[in-house]
């Protein structure tokens, strides 16, 4: 069996910018469209089942009165702002807890379920 060697022949082709081109690409660029101050972007609705702003949340815990105020931007503990109830609840305790639970706004689930 033999094998045949070909040549081939590398071609390239420059092709000069045409007035065409140039007119395509002056078409394709589009003027920026407005965006939204990043305010307005990122500020989200208010939960509605949150206490009203203005509010004081108070409970005991291992013997200590815990003092939590309502704000528009959330929650004041101490000295401390948080952006959930369950931050707040998750900072006293030292693990995951529902912060409505925590401070008996609801009723757990749990207990829910057994007393049907």
């Amino acid at each position: 069996m033999s094998t045949k060697k070909t040549a081939t022949k590398k071609t390239t082709s420059k092709k000069a910018p045409t007035s065409k081109s140039k007119n395509v690409s002056a078409k394709r660029k589009k003027p920026a469209a407005k965006r939204p101050a990043p305010a307005e972007a990122t500020a989200r609705p208010r939960d509605p089942n949150a206490p009203a702003i203005g509010t004081t949340l108070k409970r005991s815990f291992k013997g200590q009165d815990i003092m939590v105020k309502v704000t528009a931007d959330g929650f004041v503990f101490g000295e401390l702002a948080f952006s959930s109830l369950s931050a707040v609840a998750r900072h006293i305790t030292g693990y995951m807890v529902s912060g409505p639970v925590f401070f008996k706004l609801v009723e757990p689930k749990r207990a829910a379920k057994a007393a049907k």
